[in-house]
């Protein structure tokens, strides 16, 4: 059983409630109104999945680009190439009736396969992580999933005096 510092939450839950809106709202909103957009323009069986896709993604900035990180481009670029495997990507993701590690492994491991098959000789990698992929989740699912983050999740459990220590990449474990 996971342990944690009740108390501690508690009053971090308050203090942050309390200071959301005067403090974190400006900084914070533009990710309510990505999931607003995403979901407004998030259509499985579009036709033009990878324009769809792109359109879908417009508002989210930082949270599926970063320096050197570029997991939303890869599966425009996979999309490219195979519109169908990427479709079927997202149609296992966003299905409930699964288990969810299951899910995540399997979007990695065709992001693996799609790099393999259609690498030009620059796709060093397909940035398909928990990251990006809880992202994606997050989007789709805003009640059920939230933005996972290795450090954030290593100085929360610093914090709450967790006995529970996540590991870098191992999606089952954490």
């Amino acid at each position: 059983k996971l342990m944690i510092n009740t108390e501690k939450l508690t009053g971090i839950l308050v203090d942050y409630k309390r200071n959301f809106i005067p403090n974190q709202w400006q900084e914070e909103k533009y990710k309510w109104e990505a999931i607003k957009h995403f979901q407004g323009n998030w259509d499985i069986n579009a036709s033009d999945f990878l324009g769809m896709f792109s359109k879908s993604l417009d508002k989210t900035g930082n949270l599926l680009l970063s320096r050197n990180n570029f997991p939303a481009g890869m599966i425009k670029e996979f999309a490219k190439k195979d519109t169908e495997a990427v479709r079927s990507m997202f149609i296992d993701l966003y299905d409930e009736n699964k288990n969810l590690i299951d899910r995540v492994e399997r979007f990695i491991s065709t992001a693996d396969e799609l790099r393999e098959k259609y690498d030009d000789g620059t796709w060093k990698q397909h940035f398909q992580n928990a990251n990006s992929i809880t992202t994606y989740l997050w989007l789709r699912y805003p009640d059920k999933y939230y933005i996972y983050k290795y450090s954030e999740f290593i100085e929360v459990s610093r914090v709450l005096g967790s006995d529970f220590t996540p590991k870098r990449g191992a999606t089952a474990h954490n």
